[in-house]
């Protein structure tokens, strides 16, 4: 062969060769990002589930516990223990209505909860916080989310059964199993998270008490407004009977006024309130006869 066609030839190779690798690479880059999407997407679906989970409990700011590990490989995989402490496990998706979720390595996720969250037993309001910390700040969180990231030199992620669950030091890295509050998403963890702060939690918890205080024409102060023509006014020492003065709490039960009722807030919402002590933690201010504003966390809301 001509020396000339050769060089040609060679040149040809060579040029397909580099074409062929700098297209592998940019498809790995490709399926990196579209994983990476995928986990985050994740992430923010199972985080959306808990803070919605939460809100519309009797006792909202109450988080599910992990999944039970009892429960593996039966009808009822996927739902979550029933009290708890600190724990850690995975992600209890029956329980949340969540499916198969899972992250862009096709592994489930896994959850923290900060002792205090997942007892149904114990008081629940937005004076608790959190106590897990992330990279050494301890920040009030309440609960992460983890994607376990590519498996490691060393671990093992078998099917799992209620005889062989899943292990924590399989999915999650280093200092992230070691089976204490704090967690990292550096120094060689390649573990994934996504925290739940206090805020994230009792900002749309405060919400959802604030429109309950509130309420409509079948309880709440909007019905003591439209029995009486105007709004009481506050408690301020937690007996629930206004007092005569204009700064206190939201005032739940009258003495006098017009409202034979006596209580004009629903069995319902008292319970949620008096049960967790909320009424001592929401600000109820009457403007004037006709208006009054109540808040919590930040929230505020204006009455009528």
């Amino acid at each position: 062969m001509h020396k000339g066609a050769a060089l040609i030839i060679f040149t040809i190779v060579i040029s397909l060769l580099t074409l062929l690798f700098v297209l592998k690479t940019l498809n790995i880059k490709d399926l990196e990002m579209q994983r990476k999407e995928k986990t985050a997407m994740a992430l923010f679906e199972a985080k959306s589930a808990l803070l919605g989970w939460s809100v519309i409990q009797d006792r909202p700011g109450l988080l599910p516990c992990p999944e039970d590990l009892t429960k593996i490989g039966t009808s009822d995989e996927g739902h979550a223990l029933i009290s708890c402490g600190f724990a850690i496990g995975r992600l209890p998706l029956k329980t949340l209505g969540l499916g198969d979720l899972r992250d862009g390595n096709g592994d489930q996720l896994w959850y923290a909860l900060s002792n205090g969250f997942g007892d149904n037993s114990i008081l629940i309001n937005s004076s608790i916080l959190g106590q897990l910390s992330i990279n050494g700040t301890t920040n009030a969180t309440i609960a992460i989310i983890f994607s376990p990231g590519t498996i490691l030199s060393g671990q093992v992620r078998t099917a799992p059964t209620n005889v062989a669950p899943p292990s924590v030091s399989d999915y999650l890295d280093l200092t992230n199993n070691d089976g204490d509050n704090a967690f990292t998403n550096t120094g060689g963890v390649n573990d994934t998270l996504i925290a739940i702060s206090h805020a994230d939690l009792f900002d749309i918890v405060a919400k959802r008490l604030l429109r309950e205080i509130r309420g409509n024409d079948t309880q709440g102060l909007v019905r003591f407004f439209n029995t009486n023509s105007y709004f009481p006014f506050a408690d301020n020492n937690n007996d629930g009977i206004s007092d005569s003065v204009p700064n206190g709490n939201p005032t739940y039960q009258t003495a006098n006024d017009a409202d034979t009722s006596n209580i004009f807030f629903s069995p319902s919402t008292l319970n949620i309130m008096l049960a967790n002590n909320w009424m001592q933690q929401i600000n109820y201010q009457l403007i004037s006869p006709t208006n009054a504003t109540i808040s919590l966390n930040g929230q505020v809301l204006s009455l009528p």
